[in-house]
């Protein structure tokens, strides 16, 4: 059947009730419902007339292949939960047998039936009929049933028989009769104060998410809540503590933290970046209170790592650094990611202080599937304070420890060498509008709690991109062409760049956060550029030719002409300009050649 955009609810569960059984029962891998389900519901739902449905997150259920035994269609207060995994939430079930669609208030499942024994289904039924009884008794029903439960078919495995004693209040939309638009759209209304006189008496808070748990659904669903939906989450939860960054920024951050897990954040004072640091980690779960952030100033005269993880004392006593206790903390809590910002973290020579994690980074390794590596600190380490050796013992780097640094680059601080940059996504904040005044925010949005699937890599060699040999072999054949041109200055770059740019590349694509070209451009600048620097006119030279890749061939220049970076500006804002950031930063590193005889990527 069509859609009508007008009658958009309607339209939906129509769909669903003639169409779907039959579908199910042929399980075709790929059907066109599949993708309506996913893709088309969440959109009509919020073109309705609802009040503050907006604000709300639609979450739907259906199979990439063989189809749920239960579809549904969630619809979730983001300060209550953001996974139909656990807390109460509105739901649309189908029945197995398509007859009949329920509006419900309703609850996880999953998060309490992992709190008991897998064969513990009793168990978990009374839990769920207890929340029933104690909401029927405290929140009001108005319109919708609260005796009994809903039926959505026989035989049905475990969750689709939680999702029925789990209903609260309920009503029933039966296939050939389903009311007119304005009837659908008043019952989710009403659903929604019933929701919200819920949050009043349970207080709101929102419910821990694990990324990569089983969601709402029976056989072959996916999951609920997307990294893309957390990443918009985490970007409401920034805006709503006043503060804004530039587009595609938050997605940037998190691929180059799943790619590698240390990250510089580069540009002038005063731009953000500690502050994007912080607020990052606790949209994600991680705050100061619970021990997973920690903020460092790294101090001018930090020579070696003794700073970092301890030193003996004249009398063989060991004196714990900075961090030695915050990565024994994320080694015992490893399903949780723990940030560690290093504030102005080029106030000393960063391949001094943090030699043993530059080398170490590079032996992770998986077993079976954790990321292991070998030892930063051995049991020699502490000499012979036995005390010290009990509490510590090897020290190796937790798979859920990111590093990331904030960096200003003046003539107070030193550069970075190629040993670090090499290991690194450099992203830079350069630019500043004075005029923008940020939006005075009245929501409270809640942050999230996810576990270390968030940012934890999938890949660390590049035969664990066998699954997507034909893209990784796009980003290599990219890769080759540019190296050439980095080759005329002896600027080309080895596997471990190439590899993190494939990782970076295919985290992006499986998560569908970026286009491709933009993701391109951003690996360009924060894994090519900021390794060329020089004085030679081979360096021009290549940096021209550098521009004419990212921002095509155009006409009206020689490399000799003074003028260059000025034609390059203009010629990087055309509509076919391919990778227009790192065009217009290369302009920049041309125009400070003209200017200097010396350029370099950073201010």
């Amino acid at each position: 059947m069509d859609i009508i955009e007008e009658e958009p609810l309607r339209s939906i569960f129509t769909k669903l009730l003639d169409e779907y059984a039959k579908v199910r029962q042929e399980q075709p891998a790929g059907h066109p419902i599949a993708s309506f389900i996913r893709k088309d519901i969440p959109r009509l739902f919020y073109s309705t007339k609802i009040r503050n449905l907006q604000d709300y997150l639609i979450t739907t259920g259906a199979g990439q292949g063989n189809m749920p035994l239960i579809t549904y269609i969630c619809v979730l207060d983001k300060t209550i939960t953001t996974s139909p995994q656990r807390g109460v939430y509105i739901v649309y079930l189908l029945s197995k047998d398509g007859d009949s669609l329920y509006l419900t208030l309703n609850q996880g499942c999953t998060e309490i039936k992992n709190s008991f024994n897998k064969n513990q289904k009793r168990e978990t039924i009374l839990a769920l009929q207890k929340n029933v009884e104690e909401i029927r008794k405290n929140v009001n029903p108005r319109s919708f049933s609260y005796d009994g439960e809903i039926y959505l078919g026989d035989k049905l495995k475990d969750n689709g028989e939680y999702y029925q004693k789990g209903a609260i209040f309920f009503k029933e939309y039966k296939k050939g009769s389903v009311p007119p638009e304005e009837d659908l759209q008043a019952d989710l209304s009403e659903m929604m104060q019933i929701y919200a006189e819920y949050a009043v008496f349970k207080g709101s808070c929102t419910e821990p998410i694990a990324s990569d748990d089983d969601s709402l659904q029976d056989d072959g669903g996916e999951s609920t809540l997307s990294v893309k939906d957390m990443i918009s989450i985490i970007k409401d939860y920034i805006a709503a503590q006043g503060f804004s960054y530039e587009d595609d920024l938050i997605e940037n951050f998190y691929l180059s933290l799943k790619s590698k897990p240390v990250v510089i954040l580069a540009g002038t004072s005063g731009t953000g970046k500690t502050r994007l640091v912080r607020l990052f980690a606790e949209a994600v779960g991680a705050t100061i209170e619970n021990g997973r952030f920690k903020m460092i100033p790294v101090r001018p005269d930090w020579s070696d790592s003794t700073d970092l993880y301890g030193y003996k004392d004249l009398n063989g006593n060991f004196i714990p650094g900075a961090i030695i206790d915050f990565l024994k903390q994320a080694e015992d809590d490893i399903n949780y990611p723990y940030f560690l910002c290093l504030d102005e973290m080029n106030l000393a020579r960063v391949e001094y202080y943090l030699s043993d994690f530059l080398s170490v980074v590079e032996t992770r390794g998986f077993e079976g599937e954790r990321i292991v590596t070998d030892p930063m600190l051995s049991i020699s380490y502490y000499g012979g304070d036995d005390a010290a050796i009990e509490r510590y013992g090897e020290v190796r780097l937790p798979e859920n420890l990111y590093i990331i640094g904030t960096v200003n680059m003046d003539e107070t601080t030193f550069p970075f060498s190629k040993k670090v940059l090499d290991r690194a996504n450099t992203i830079e904040f350069s630019y500043v509008d004075l005029m923008h005044i940020t939006d005075v925010v009245t929501d409270v949005i809640q942050p999230l709690c996810l576990d270390n699937n968030f940012l934890k890599t999938p890949y660390l060699r590049l035969n664990h991109c066998y699954h997507d040999v034909d893209k990784v072999m796009e980003c290599c054949s990219e890769l080759k062409q540019i190296n050439e041109i980095l080759k005329k200055a002896n600027a080309q770059v080895g596997y471990r760049v190439r590899d993190e740019i494939v990782f970076y590349l295919l985290n992006n694509s499986a998560a569908d956060l970026l286009p491709e070209n933009v993701a391109m451009d951003n690996v360009i600048i924060q894994k090519l550029l900021p390794r060329i620097q020089g004085s030679s006119s081979t360096i021009k030279k290549m940096l021209c030719d550098f521009f004419k890749h990212c921002a095509g061939d155009y006409e009206g220049y020689q490399t000799e002409d003074s003028d260059i970076s000025a034609k390059m500006v203009s010629a990087a804002q055309r509509s076919e300009c391919k990778y227009r950031k790192s065009a217009i930063k290369i302009a920049f590193m041309v125009g400070r050649y003209e200017e200097d005889g010396f350029t370099s990527y950073w201010l």
